[in-house]
């Protein structure tokens, strides 16, 4: 498989998992973006964001990565979010796939990274049969950490486009810089996946569609947030002619600038689109 992507900055990188991998061969905003009122209750609760990578041109990630997407998604819920990258020489491949690929720079798909709570992220590059089940398990713990930040979702469309409500709180005094990212997600995609070992085959969920403005990390909400300080953005997303309006979703994800310049994630949320 052919070497693709170098990385454009450093990444906070924890738990690494070696296994069998192949080779790596819009919207508007209405204005300010933090210190707004939330119309709603925040509530200090966890989420683990999950990003995966992979191809269908890779084995690998068919056998492994795929299925334990699909395992994560039935047997975690709401306890995590998952964004799907394709990479490479893939139908549903695209720039801003490539964007995230390129943050994190895994030397191999299938890749996933599992972040919240402003910690580690865990990372598990390749795949195997306990893929899934371990996968599960670090949702699990990270689902239990305590919440750092938190966001609410709401979506209504205006005037043809999808626009989502962020209403958004802290729980502490915090140091770095906090920034909002937002995906246009969409599920049932069917495209021929090689050596296939989910249950639904050749069936993707959960990919990257587009990302919310110009940086695929976002737009800062906050430098240094102290505790009960609350923000209110507004996202806007146009569905793609080519997309299907009831299997989009939008994750928006809350990532962290750390003072030294390294990237973790916070917390995220998700919300369909009807």
């Amino acid at each position: 498989m052919k070497k693709f992507f170098k990385t454009t900055m450093a990444v906070m990188i924890g738990l690494s998992l070696t296994f069998t991998a192949c080779k790596k061969d819009e919207g508007k905003t209405d204005g300010g973006n933090n210190n707004g009122t939330p119309t709603v209750t925040v509530p200090q609760s966890q989420k683990a964001t999950v990003i995966y990578f992979g191809g269908t041109w890779c084995p690998p990630c068919g056998a492994y990565g795929k299925p334990a997407k699909e395992q994560i998604k039935a047997q975690t819920g709401s306890k995590s979010v998952i964004i799907s990258c394709q990479v490479g020489n893939d139908p549903m491949a695209n720039a801003d796939a490539q964007a995230l690929s390129a943050l994190f720079n895994p030397s191999g798909v299938p890749a996933m990274y599992l972040g919240g709570a402003d910690d580690v992220i865990n990372a598990m590059i390749g795949g195997s049969s306990n893929t899934g089940a371990q996968a599960v398990a670090t949702v699990g713990t990270i689902a239990a950490k305590t919440a750092k930040s938190n966001i609410v979702l709401s979506v209504k469309e205006e005037d043809g486009l999808q626009v989502c409500t962020i209403d958004g709180k802290f729980f502490a005094d915090l140091t770095g810089e906090y920034y909002a990212a937002g995906y246009l997600l969409e599920d049932k995609l069917n495209h021929a996946q090689s050596s296939d070992n989910s249950i639904e085959k050749n069936i993707h969920y959960n990919v990257l569609r587009a990302k919310y403005g110009d940086d695929v990390k976002g737009e800062l909400i906050k430098a240094n947030p102290k505790k009960d300080e609350t923000f209110n953005k507004k996202m806007a997303f146009f569905i793609p002619t080519t997309s299907v309006k009831a299997n989009c979703a939008i994750a928006v994800v809350i990532w962290k600038k750390q003072t030294d310049g390294k990237w973790t994630l916070s917390n995220s949320s998700y919300i369909q689109i009807k």
